[in-house]
C-alpha cells in the first residue's frame, strides 16, 4: 500500500517534521561537529563523550567528522553506527595513527570545515553542537539558529602543544577562541569550578561566570561496572597474584607519565609483584619503554595501545588501583570511568578531581608532582577499604543516563 509521504521544514531553523501516512517524525535538528571519525580515532575522552551524544539523541543529531575509511569526503551521505543510520558529512581522509602528523590535527580540521563549511550548511540544520575550538573558529560566521559548544578542558591547550612550535601561538589561539565564542548562545564547561573561573579572567572580559555553565562529563555505567576480578584477568592473562596499577590514555608529555614511571618505580619497591599497564597509545611510547629500561621496569610496565571501550573496561576492573598522573585534565572521562568499575584513584591536582576522589575514602590527590608523594599516596590507596562502594556512589552522580535531561534543560534543540 502506497502512503503519502510529506517533509515540512523551516527556515529559520526549528525542527523538520515527516509525515508518512497519518503519523508524523521529527528529522534529525542538531549538527554535531567533531574532528574525529566517531568510532575509535583520535582517542580520547572527547570522542568517548561524542559516543555518547550519539547513544542518547541516535538519529536526532547529523553528523560531521572525517573519514579514515572508504567514507566519502566533502558530500552528505548515510553512515550507520552501532545499529543507528545517521546523516555523515566527512571533511577529510585523515590516517588513523598513534604517531604525531606533520601537521596538527587541529589546524587541519580549521581548513577543511573553513571549505566546505557552505556545503555542511547546505542540510538545512541550523543549530550546532560541538566540543572542537577549530569548528567554532571555522564556522562560528554562518547563520546558525543556535550554537551550543563545550569546553572539554579549560586550560589553554597550547600550553604543553604536542608540537613545541605551537606554544609561540597559544594566546593568539585563546584570543581568537574567545572571539568566536561571542556568536554562541550556551556555552557549557567539563571542568572544576576553580578552573571555569580561572579561564574567564583569562578571557578579559570576553566570557563571564555566568556565560559559562558547569558541565560534568558523564560515564556509561552500562559499559563501565564492576566485573570479577578472577575473571577478567584470567581472559587478560594477568596473573592473580599480581598488584595491577592502571593509567588510562594517551601517551604524551600532557598526561605526565614520567610521574607516574617514577612514582611506580618506588611503588614497586614496597611491593615487589606490580605491574603498571598503560592503557592507551601515543607519540611518546618509545620514550616511556625507553625510560622503563632505564629504570629496570621493562619487565613491570607494558603498553596496550589503544583499545575499545569494552576492553578498556576490562583492564579497569582488573586493577587494584589506577593512577592519573596529568598536568591539566578536563573533567576527566578516565577517572570517571575508573570509579564507575569501583577502584580507588591516584591523582594530581586536575581539574574535577577534588569532586570525584574523597580524601581517605576513595583515594587521594597529591598536590606536589613529586614522585615520593605520589607513591606514599599509592602506599595508602591501595589499602583503603570500602574504596570501591565510594566510587560507584560517585560515579553514579555522573552517569550517562542524565544526560538527555541534564542537557536538554540547558539547550533547547535537544529539549
Amino acid at each position: 500500500m502506497n502512503r503519502r509521504c510529506d517533509l515540512f521544514g523551516y527556515s529559520d531553523g526549528r525542527d523538520f517534521f515527516l509525515r508518512i501516512g497519518s503519523y508524523w517524525w521529527i528529522v534529525e535538528n542538531v549538527l554535531l561537529i567533531q574532528p574525529c571519525n566517531f568510532e575509535d580515532f583520535p582517542a580520547g575522552g572527547i570522542l568517548s563523550s561524542c559516543k555518547q551524544m550519539m547513544k542518547v539523541f541516535g538519529s536526532h543529531l547529523a553528523l560531521v567528522g572525517i573519514s579514515t575509511d572508504s567514507t566519502p569526503v566533502g558530500t552528505w551521505i548515510e553512515k550507520g553506527f552501532g545499529g543507528v543510520t545517521f546523516k555523515y558529512f566527512a571533511i577529510g581522509r585523515w590516517k588513523s595513527s598513534a604517531k604525531k602528523p606533520l601537521v596538527p590535527l587541529g589546524l587541519t580540521a580549521y581548513f577543511q570545515l573553513r571549505r566546505y563549511r557552505r556545503a555542511i550548511f547546505s542540510l538545512g540544520i541550523y543549530n550546532l553542537y560541538t566540543q572542537s575550538p577549530e569548528a567554532i573558529m571555522a564556522m562560528s560566521a554562518m547563520p546558525w539558529k543556535s550554537i551550543c559548544f563545550r569546553f572539554a578542558g579549560v586550560d589553554n591547550s597550547l600550553r604543553m602543544p604536542r608540537y613545541k612550535w605551537a606554544r609561540l601561538f597559544a594566546s593568539t589561539y585563546e584570543r581568537w577562541m574567545f572571539s568566536a565564542l561571542k556568536s554562541v548562545d550556551t556555552i557549557l564547561a567539563s571542568a572544576g569550578k576553580d578552573a571555569i573561573n580561572e579561564m574567564v579572567q583569562r578571557s578579559r572580559c570576553k566570557l563571564s561566570t555566568e556565560r559559562v555553565i558547569q558541565f560534568p562529563t558523564r560515564v556509561d555505567t552500562d559499559l563501565f561496572r564492576p566485573q570479577c576480578k578472577q575473571k577478567v584477568r584470567s581472559e587478560l592473562g594477568i596473573s592473580q597474584d599480581e598488584i595491577l596499577v592502571v593509567a588510562c590514555g594517551r601517551i604524551n608529555a600532557v598526561k605526565g607519565w614520567d610521574l607516574i614511571l617514577d612514582s611506580f618505580k618506588i611503588f614497586s619497591m614496597r611491593f615487589q609483584k606490580a605491574s603498571m599497564y598503560f592503557v592507551g597509545d601515543g607519540e611518546d611510547h618509545n620514550l616511556l619503554l625507553e625510560k622503563a629500561a632505564d629504570s629496570d621496569l621493562e619487565k613491570s610496565v607494558k603498553i596496550t595501545g589503544f583499545l575499545r571501550p569494552q576492553q578498556v573496561a576490562r583492564y579497569l576492573n582488573a586493577a587494584d588501583l589506577v593512577v592519573v598522573g596529568s598536568h591539566f585534565e578536563g573533567w576527566s572521562v578516565a577517572m570517571l570511568e575508573a570509579l564507575a568499575c569501583g577502584k580507588p584513584i591516584v591523582s594530581t591536582t586536575v581539574s574535577g578531581a577534588r569532586e570525584m576522589v574523597v580524601e581517605n575514602a576513595n583515594g587521594y590527590i597529591v598536590e606536589d608532582r613529586n614522585p615520593r608523594c605520589f607513591a606514599a599516596a599509592m602506599n595508602r590507596a591501595f589499602a583503603l577499604k570500602d574504596a570501591d562502594k565510594v566510587s560507584r556512589g560517585i560515579a553514579e552522580k555522573y552517569a550517562l543516563k542524565t544526560l538527555a535531561r541534564d542537557l536538554g534543560a540547558l539547550w533547547k534543540p535537544l529539549a
